[in-house]
């Protein structure tokens, strides 16, 4: 328990430590307060770079697009389909639930199982969070029931409060209820996939990341020319991914 949270505390800082705007931040005060003034024009001419290069949707993509899974889901049907956690704020209730930019995953899991390519759902998490004792998957879980999905489609993995867990936790549910020589895809935003499928892969799960094929590349002038401020927080998640993968590589996770 010590460990997780240390763990969980040491992941929160680099998060934290990541971020273009944070670094962007730090350089517009240092050119307003620096004390050797000779240097603060080089620190208001970085940060200007700075926010032109994270601010930039076709860098972005670029990189992004070196990042994630290209291996397509091949079209057939799977007995579970394991939707990870991480879509909901911690004020969430069964009655209210408050979705983030990253509920994509559930909308996919949501079309897949009407589509019949997925015969079950197990949904993995907790809260994420140390000082929480929300349980995402059972919130998601009466969600799915209020929309349609049968209870007994829905399998709940409730401790989980990482990507690391999601795994190990998922494995173990699966060898309770006798089902871990079934086949799974697993359901999770793109730019997380990559962490995701390296942790499911130590298991002994038989897994297949779900990825949608790209639209391709669509000519907007704005796009390539204008700096769009949502990006910046695009680069957080990246960077976060990245480095949560280099930790849990170190951690042998994955």
């Amino acid at each position: 328990m010590i460990f997780t949270k240390v763990f969980f505390i040491f992941s929160k800082i680099l998060s934290f430590a990541v971020d273009p705007f944070f670094w962007i931040i730090i350089l517009l005060l240092l050119a307003l307060f620096a004390k050797k003034k000779y240097r603060r024009p080089r620190y208001l001419a970085t940060a200007l770079i700075l926010v032109i290069i994270f601010s930039s949707s076709p860098i972005y993509n670029m990189v992004f697009d070196s990042w994630k899974i290209k291996h397509e889901t091949t079209h057939k049907k799977y007995d579970v389909g394991i939707l990870l956690g991480g879509m909901i704020s911690l004020s969430s209730t069964d009655v209210n639930i408050q979705f983030n930019k990253h509920n994509d995953r559930l909308l996919n899991t949501i079309e897949l199982f009407h589509k019949g390519v997925i015969k079950n759902i197990i949904i993995s998490g907790a809260s994420g969070s140390l000082s929480s004792d929300m349980k995402e998957a059972d919130i998601l879980k009466s969600f799915l029931i209020r929309i349609g999905v049968p209870r007994e489609k829905i399998i709940v993995e409730n401790q989980s409060k990482n990507t690391h867990e999601n795994a190990i936790y998922t494995e173990l549910t699966c060898q309770e209820l006798e089902m871990d020589k079934y086949s799974f895809l697993l359901i999770t935003s793109d730019y997380h996939m990559r962490r995701s499928l390296s942790c499911f892969k130590k298991t002994g799960l038989n897994i297949t990341p779900f990825v949608k094929e790209s639209d391709g590349f669509h000519f907007d002038l704005e796009y390539l020319i204008v700096p769009q401020t949502n990006v910046l927080f695009k680069w957080k998640v990246l960077f976060h991914e990245i480095v949560g993968y280099l930790v849990y590589e170190v951690m042998g996770y994955v």
